[in-house]
């Protein structure tokens, strides 16, 4: 039976991620049947427009649509930082991100959030799981995103992988937005978004985890390319999709390169010579 856990407020951060460190997961096959829940939140409008600068989109009366996984991601954290939860929080990377929206979701909307874990399984690098969250509105869901996580290990040669739809009709796309991604980046979005891992924040906390410098945060990356499309993208029936190719080290220049279709975008986030995939994104409606 499903453990239902409701709070009544957003669970500390920096307080998980800084007891993560004494934790390292356990060997389970399977997740904790546990559910983080809060209802009836209120945004606060300085903490979005602080976000929608940071990540680029215009400050309106709906959300921006990765806006809803910031509220959903404490619980997430919650859910992966608990005793029973296989993976060891530090260290996990954000592989993939799917997010629909149901329709636009008012500013002054109060909010109700869930949060679950599902799908432990093999990675070729290790074993990734998926935290699933949906938010509400009087009853009615009008977002869900499944972000999904990948912890190092134990190699799967035979795992089967997500790949993410053929960029090769973007060939002949040259044009595209650049944009100069400094070293504070990672600080930056962990201030609007409270995501202070370790990997994202400084080289110096990053290298004791596999990374030669700082990275970008995935949803920073993917909100980024997002706000770019805004214009091009509908409000509600919208499913969008990431995967995440390969980290963006900080500091680095990037340019985005995209595709429109009737009811579809595909996109690719690379390096400024167009050497590294970092993300692949698609939409469609």
């Amino acid at each position: 039976m499903t453990r239902e856990i409701t709070l009544e407020g957003a669970p500390d951060l920096r307080r998980i991620y800084a007891t993560a460190a004494l934790r390292r997961g356990n060997a389970g096959e399977t997740v904790p049947d546990v559910r983080y829940s809060r209802a009836g939140i209120r945004l606060d409008v300085d903490d979005l427009v602080a976000y929608s600068h940071v990540c680029r989109f215009p400050v309106s009366g709906t959300l921006p649509p990765t806006y809803p996984h910031l509220v959903a991601f404490p619980l997430q954290m919650a859910v992966m930082s608990g005793d029973r939860f296989p993976l060891p929080l530090l260290g996990a990377v954000h592989v993939e991100n799917r997010i629909e929206v149901v329709r636009p979701v008012g500013v002054d909307e109060p909010l109700d959030v869930s949060v679950w874990a599902q799908d432990l399984r093999p990675h070729r690098r290790g074993r990734q799981v998926d935290l699933v969250s949906e938010v509400g509105v009087r009853g009615e869901v009008v977002w869900r995103g499944v972000s999904t996580y990948l912890s190092r290990g134990t190699e799967h040669a035979d795992a089967e992988p997500s790949e993410p739809p053929s960029t090769d009709q973007l060939a002949a796309v040259t044009a595209g937005p650049r944009w100069r991604l400094g070293e504070g980046t990672g600080r930056s979005y962990a201030a609007v978004s409270g995501d202070w891992n370790p990997i994202h924040v400084h080289a110096l906390t990053a290298r004791p985890l596999g990374f030669p410098t700082a990275i970008a945060h995935g949803m920073y990356s993917y909100a980024r390319v997002l706000a770019s499309l805004g214009p091009r993208l509908p409000a509600s029936g919208l499913t969008s999709r990431v995967w995440f190719r390969k980290p963006v080290r900080l500091p680095s220049t990037v340019r985005l390169r995209t595709a429109f279709e009737p009811s579809r975008t595909l996109s690719v986030l690379e390096d400024a010579k167009g050497e590294i995939e970092h993300a692949v994104v698609e939409n469609t409606w």
